[in-house]
């Protein structure tokens, strides 16, 4: 429907939200590529379908019902209306969510939040866990778990929000539930059947980097846009948000060089761990404690992944020491350094500017986070292996969910190339055409230089088909 209050809109403010619900959205496929670059080749094609299918799935259930369930006007009890079912109320203005402009591009911005949380908790669990049984957990669990998060902290009617809470952009509700969810989750799901902590199975680092760069550019968004206007406060976190983000980098380059050599796969979690800590603080902070947040929270993240090798959880992608230990780092440094003459409107002083209490209240907020996605998650995974199983087949898992979940390669172009470079050579070696056959095969002969272990020689088709293509790929890439 039309609103005649649409002409006292400010274009500033939309123009500015609508470009942060962009920016946040542009991270889910940032996330994938993140994670896609870290996991085997056999899980590339599955991981990067784990984060994009949020976005189908997710969004569904916000229009629906699900930002009627976190910002709708409550009922008795404290339950979440359904007033706000399939977002009928239009294009009008709301005094406390979307003052200066439509309440349809709060909607919007709130809602690629909800999409990329689960999608964090897929890499904790890649490889692992059966296709359908994900996709009914995301969406369970985005409907009683995230939503109920979201109202709590965020609402105008929130307990948490009144009890003094501080979480500027997400710290307790995207990042320590979508960390404490993935841990959960590993944990139930056990290990994976090729599981080895000293080694990598990351198979692809630029894909990495690249998604690594679009997830700090989209962060400008995620942090941004929660000041929900174009003013000082927006600037305040879009500065502090690239401060953190810098000051994790630098440090966790700094870290490797003095351990003896620098990783491309850590100089990329380092930033990360800088963007998440400050998330939570970045409305409510000076700058320089901004930098202290990269660097603190880098330090202590570095150190948890140094341990994480001598722990029994298979936790993929570390989603649960990067995002739920930094935002529990993040919610509680929130206490000590936030300043009310930094942010008037909603901010309160920390322990480290005269209030105390105000720890208190963000060690209560990361509890209540951690205890309920523990319920939630278990809740959720604990029935739906009851009912249909969540865990792959041993057989499936060691052959990798490209194939037997999505019937599909990636890598099929390597093989065929490596085909058409036999078959030139066989050509200038005078060999008809004709009697080159496209399903014929070669050998890879490896001689070790020590005489004593043995050589080995591995054949290769030279025209694999798609099904085929990935299994005879892990045979000589």
């Amino acid at each position: 429907m039309n609103s005649t209050k649409v002409t006292t809109h400010d274009t500033g403010d939309n123009a500015w939200m609508m470009t942060s619900a962009a920016l946040v959205l542009l991270m889910t496929p940032a996330l994938a590529f993140f994670y896609g670059g870290l996991v085997d080749r056999k899980n590339i094609l599955n991981q990067l379908f784990l984060s994009f299918i949020c976005m189908g799935i997710v969004f569904v259930q916000w229009v629906l019902f699900g930002f009627s369930f976190a910002f709708g006007p409550e009922m008795k009890f404290g339950i979440e209306s359904w007033k706000w079912f399939a977002l009928r109320f239009g294009e009008g203005d709301n005094a406390m969510y979307s003052p200066t402009y439509p309440l349809l591009t709060f909607a919007m911005y709130q809602a690629t939040f909800a999409i990329i949380t689960p999608a964090l908790i897929s890499g904790a669990i890649v490889g692992r866990m059966k296709l359908i049984p994900y996709m009914l957990f995301i969406f369970i669990w985005s409907t009683v778990c995230y939503d109920p998060m979201a109202h709590w902290v965020w609402s105008s009617k929130g307990w948490l929000k009144h009890l003094g809470t501080l979480d500027f952009a997400g710290g307790t509700v995207v990042h320590v539930l979508s960390g404490v969810s993935g841990l959960v989750a590993a944990i139930i799901l056990g290990k994976r059947s090729d599981y080895d902590p000293r080694s990598t199975a990351a198979h692809n680092l630029p894909f990495t980097i690249l998604g690594t760069g679009l997830l700090w550019i989209g962060w400008s968004g995620f942090n941004g846009g929660s000041a929900n206007s174009a003013d000082g406060i927006a600037a305040l976190a879009l500065v502090n948000t690239n401060a953190a983000a810098a000051a994790g980098l630098v440090t966790w380059v700094v870290i490797d060089a003095i351990r003896g050599h620098v990783s491309i796969s850590g100089a990329c979690v380092g930033p990360i761990v800088g963007l998440v800590a400050v998330t939570p603080a970045c409305g409510f902070i000076q700058t320089g404690w901004a930098l202290f947040f990269g660097v603190t929270a880098t330090c202590i993240i570095y150190s948890l992944l140094l341990l994480k090798h001598y722990m029994r959880f298979d936790d993929t992608l570390d989603v649960a020491v990067v995002h739920g230990g930094g935002g529990i780092l993040g919610a509680f440094m929130t206490g000590l350094f936030s300043q009310q003459k930094v942010n008037p409107a909603a901010a309160f002083d920390g322990a480290f500017y005269g209030r105390p209490i105000q720890l208190w209240y963000q060690i209560v907020g990361i509890l209540i986070a951690i205890v309920f996605a523990v319920v939630c998650t278990a809740g959720i995974l604990y029935p739906l292996d009851w009912i249909i199983g969540i865990r792959l087949a041993k057989e499936d898992e060691l052959e990798g969910l490209d194939l037997t979940a999505h019937g599909e390669c990636w890598e099929v172009a390597a093989s065929r190339a490596v085909g058409d470079l036999v078959k030139q050579i066989l050509d200038e070696q005078g060999v008809n055409k004709g009697q080159l056959e496209d399903n014929g095969s070669f050998e890879l002969h490896y001689t070790p230089s020590d005489a004593n272990r043995k050589s080995f020689t591995v054949p290769v088709t030279t025209r694999p088909t798609t099904i085929e293509s990935e299994s005879d790929d892990r045979h000589w890439k």
